[in-house]
């Protein structure tokens, strides 16, 4: 075996058939409110990612792609670039924990570690062991009159403590 043939590139994912049929008229209706398909792209994102679980896997990724007309770079690009999306599976139940200044002076250092902790991981992105959690930094959740702040399964909590915050993360069935 050559030294090419070892770091070739794995073959692209065989593209899933985007979008399933219960998902077509949705994403029909997306793409007709813009001006081009590729304009469409995170609102589809966003539907997909919701019907799969709360992850897009590079099958799904590569047939948004196909559907969107547009490269599988541009697709990957979208779900790198933005932490709202995940490229692994996700857990049920998402904690997103503010990392910017305000909140982090108030505290959050401690959140994101009450979380991982009570998730029972030991770095943010990663899925808990029981699939139950997925706790993520982000740069910021607009709240910062209100800090600290974290999003549970999108709802916003604010001048949240160590305490309430494993109160929350308690709740989540």
């Amino acid at each position: 075996m050559s030294a090419f043939e070892a770091s070739a590139p794995a073959a692209p994912p065989v593209p899933a058939s985007f979008p399933p049929k219960e998902l077509r008229q949705a994403c029909d209706e997306i793409v007709a409110r813009y001006p081009t398909r590729m304009a469409a792209c995170l609102p589809v994102l966003h539907l997909a990612q919701k019907h799969f679980g709360g992850w897009i896997s590079p099958e799904v990724e590569a047939g948004v792609a196909a559907y969107l007309e547009v490269s599988d770079s541009h697709i990957r690009g979208l779900l790198t670039f933005y932490a709202m999306f995940n490229t692994r599976p996700s857990g049920r139940h998402e904690v997103w924990v503010c990392r910017t200044l305000t909140c982090w002076l108030r505290g959050a250092a401690g959140l994101r570690r009450t979380a991982l902790a009570k998730a029972g991981v030991d770095r943010c992105g990663v899925e808990s062991p029981d699939g139950r959690f997925l706790v993520k930094d982000m740069e910021c959740l607009g709240l910062c009159e209100v800090a600290p702040a974290v999003f549970i399964d999108g709802a916003p909590h604010t001048e949240v403590t160590t305490e309430s915050l494993e109160q929350l993360m308690d709740a989540c069935e």
